[in-house]
């Protein structure tokens, strides 16, 4: 149970060593573009990496927010009315969440019943009516 597991290969071929020398050729093309695309245009390259740092550090602290067009009509007010925006938006996904879990619950007990009709030898009238039912209930559920 506790044996040493042998292993014939050699110690310097590693998983990373193996793809590198796989994908050198890919790399260094890519490499050398680089080099080309920034030494040929510094300028705007520096631009766009400071326009991006400004832009992350107003996402970040929340200066600018993407809102859904279904939200900013259901609630086109300024002010308190944000933070009621927020919160309406938690606990209509806690809402949505507690019903989805509890669609489940049912369709896993409507699913235990009709399993437990199922494994009968044999199906009586009345068991095909109930199965009728429990498939139109599931119909309701989804």
């Amino acid at each position: 149970m506790f044996r040493k597991i042998r292993c014939n290969r050699p110690p310097d071929r590693t998983v990373p060593v193996e793809l590198y020398h796989e994908f050198r050729p890919y790399l260094v093309l890519l490499r050398k573009r680089m080099v080309r695309l920034l030494k040929a245009y510094p300028r705007p390259v520096f631009v766009l990496m400071v326009a991006m740092v400004a832009l992350s550090v107003l996402f970040s602290f929340g200066l600018i927010q993407l809102q859904d067009k279904e939200e900013s009509k259901a609630f086109p007010f300024n002010g308190k009315e944000k933070s009621s925006k927020r919160s309406y938006a938690a606990e209509d996904g806690l809402s949505r969440i507690s019903t989805t879990g509890a669609t489940l619950r049912k369709t896993l007990e409507i699913r235990k019943q009709v399993d437990s009709v199922l494994n009968k030898a044999m199906l009586s009238r009345s068991d095909s009516v109930f199965l009728e039912a429990k498939l139109e209930e599931l119909r309701k559920l989804h």
